[in-house]
């Protein structure tokens, strides 16, 4: 793990609470985060991950509390507009004719810009080759990147990547590391969900941990919660 050192900015998640007939299933009073940095939100299956990107996204509206930024608050409605989310199935993502239009859709400029943009985006990922291809004809993982694709060519602030190695082998995953680490110089801030040890080696320099719908364990790469993470992975497989 890339022992990196986070940004001093920070924004705050407040009072996040989701409920489902009667049954909690997000609360999170306080959480402070570093700005311009790659976020693993880790924990086993069930715990809330999911839940907790769709409510920092805006993308369930009952979702009770406030995203503080630079100053500002964002109820769920603003959050849809500061947030982008690649869900696990990418299928309902991938809406255009073809991949180099479907990354097109994020991007603002003449259309030679966004052409161009687009290109070296899908050349990051390594499916440059099928920019004229309809995206419903590709591999899962293919889908994958071009989902990816697509947030990265997004103007959102904040980027959250739901199992985004899924279906990848390891240079595929390799480059979408590199791909979000360099996003991240753009002062763009970014979660991955993920059971994969590689790529949050690659790429992460935060982390946090949820449990039952709350935030059990946070911090940056420091000795001790290297070793905490590495526990955390051995124990998973």
């Amino acid at each position: 793990m890339k022992k990196t050192k986070v940004t001093d900015e920070k924004f705050i998640i407040e009072n996040f609470v989701y409920n489902v007939k009667g049954n909690e299933i997000l609360n999170i009073k306080h959480l402070e985060l570093p700005q311009n940095s790659v976020i693993a939100v880790l924990g086993n299956n069930g715990v809330g991950k999911s839940t907790f990107a769709k409510c920092l996204c805006g993308l369930l509206p009952k979702t009770k509390g406030v995203l503080n930024i630079h100053g500002k608050k964002y109820n769920d409605r603003k959050r849809r507009e500061l947030c982008y989310m690649v869900m696990q199935d990418v299928n309902h993502q991938l809406f255009s004719e073809s991949v180099m239009d479907d990354v097109m859709l994020g991007i603002k400029g003449d259309e030679i810009t966004k052409k161009e943009k687009a290109h070296e985006i899908l050349k990051a990922l390594d499916i440059d080759e099928y920019e004229d291809v309809h995206p419903m004809s590709l591999s899962g993982g293919q889908k994958q990147r071009v989902a990816i694709a697509g947030a990265l060519a997004s103007h959102k602030e904040i980027l959250i990547y739901d199992e985004p190695t899924s279906g990848l082998d390891y240079t595929h995953m390799i480059e979408v590391a590199n791909c979000l680490q360099q996003i991240a110089k753009t002062g763009k801030t970014q979660f991955v969900i993920t059971h994969d040890p590689e790529l949050v080696a690659e790429c992460c320099d935060y982390f946090i941990f949820i449990d039952n719908g709350k935030v059990t364990d946070q911090g940056e790469w420091n000795k001790g919660n290297i070793e905490k993470i590495k526990k955390y992975f051995l124990k998973s497989c």
